[in-house]
């Protein structure tokens, strides 16, 4: 009998150590099945809804989406004009800006930020176009403040040969006083290349920012396999590196704590994450962030209620099986439909080097899909506990009777 009480505590020691250290996060796992989606149109590239071709715009990707001064800025990555795979024109960021707000017939854009000797749309942030010293600065984020608009960006000094993996320099700001027209780096202002803050996501509300407010950012390392970040800043010190404060966990109280070190940084949830885009969805009543997983090799969504989580379940949104070379998902909270039951995107293609305007319905995701797994794995040793301390008992009753 007293092998059998060994036994039986062994194996509830197993369970819970499996369920203690060896199981993984709930919530970083990939929910089933892909949310129904659509396809409306192209953003950019000849055959768009606003043909870019006259901007000597013939292949770009990205598209972060910015409202500044009553338009939609479009910001865009490596951009290239006629025989665009050559290099032809090449400029590292672009802008397009409209004034759309219906994208389901696709977004018509009225203009770029243009060259005024070419006509052409000019590059904002420059680069050195040096592989292994600057190969080119790509936007990340983009946030409109007091009159300005601040573009985070990455300064990459080298593309990996494998999709997805990069080397950079640094990451900083680029500031425009005159509503896009020029911009400037601000050289006091770098994250380390090879540190967790180098490509960022601006948490995006349909509120408009004041001094007293804090910016959120989301952040990744430089390229897409990494964890996901948080940090924040008041709004007035956006170009002041040192009042940022970088998330590092929760307290006994279950609040949120903010380091100055971006050392203390700890993930809000796992890797892979690239191309992060996040809003807040009035439908969901949650903040949902937009990214690419390498490995999925799809457009991912997460919900949250707050930005430090926890973070729902991944939900694939579209793979590459339906769309090949697919990457980036960005949004803007005033591109929905019924309050956000349906969100707009633009997504990058790789193969054809271009964006395009998605669509997602996020209405199966008004039941949670959240699962606070510290919680559970305590509710389930409590169980354990108990229903062990029961068959012992047991046993013990079945002995004495014998």
């Amino acid at each position: 009998m007293k092998i059998k009480k060994i036994k039986i505590l062994f194996l509830h020691f197993i369970i819970l150590f499996s369920l203690l250290f060896v199981i993984p996060e709930l919530q970083d796992v990939q929910a089933p099945g892909f949310l129904p989606h659509s396809s409306h149109g192209q953003l950019t590239g000849e055959d768009a809804t606003s043909d870019s071709t006259p901007y000597d715009v013939n292949g770009t990707d990205l598209g972060i989406i910015v409202k500044h001064a009553g338009k939609y800025n479009y910001i865009f990555g490596d951009t290239f004009g006629c025989g665009f795979y050559h290099g032809n024109n090449w400029r590292s960021n672009t802008i397009a800006y409209s004034t759309d707000t219906n994208p389901s017939d696709g977004i018509t854009l009225d203009g770029w930020i243009l060259n005024p000797t070419t006509g052409y749309a000019k590059e904002l942030i420059p680069s050195a176009k040096i592989d292994f010293v600057e190969m080119t600065c790509i936007p990340t984020a983009a946030v409109s403040y007091d009159g300005n608009i601040y573009i985070y960006y990455m300064s990459v000094s080298h593309w990996g040969l494998i999709g997805g993996y990069w080397d950079c320099n640094n990451a900083s700001i680029a500031l425009s006083t005159d509503n896009g027209q020029t911009f400037t780096k601000i050289d006091a202002i770098s994250w380390s290349g090879g540190g967790n803050f180098v490509q960022f996501g601006a948490a995006q509300t349909t509120n408009t920012l004041s001094s007293s407010d804090y910016l959120y950012l989301l952040a990744t390392p430089a390229g897409r396999y990494d964890a996901c970040y948080l940090c924040r800043v008041l709004c007035e010190d956006i170009l002041v590196q040192s009042a940022y404060e970088y998330y590092s966990g929760k307290d006994s109280m279950d609040e949120p704590i903010w380091d100055i070190s971006e050392l203390e940084a700890e993930a809000i949830f796992s890797s892979p994450v690239g191309e992060i885009s996040v809003m807040w969805n009035e439908y969901l009543n949650k903040w949902t962030a937009f990214y690419f997983d390498t490995i999925q090799l799809a457009i991912i969504v997460r919900t949250a209620e707050n930005l430090w989580g926890p973070w729902s379940l991944a939900q694939k949104i579209v793979g590459a099986v339906e769309y090949p070379s697919l990457y980036g998902s960005y949004v803007h909270p005033d591109l929905v439909e019924n309050n956000g039951e349906t969100v707009y995107f633009v997504m990058s293609i790789f193969s054809v080097y271009n964006t395009f305007i998605m669509s997602v319905d996020l209405s199966s995701l008004t039941a949670t899909n959240t699962i606070n797994f510290p919680e559970l794995k305590l509710i389930i040793a409590v169980f354990l506990a108990i229903t062990g301390s029961f068959v012992m008992k047991k046993q013990e009753r079945r002995k004495q009777k014998w």
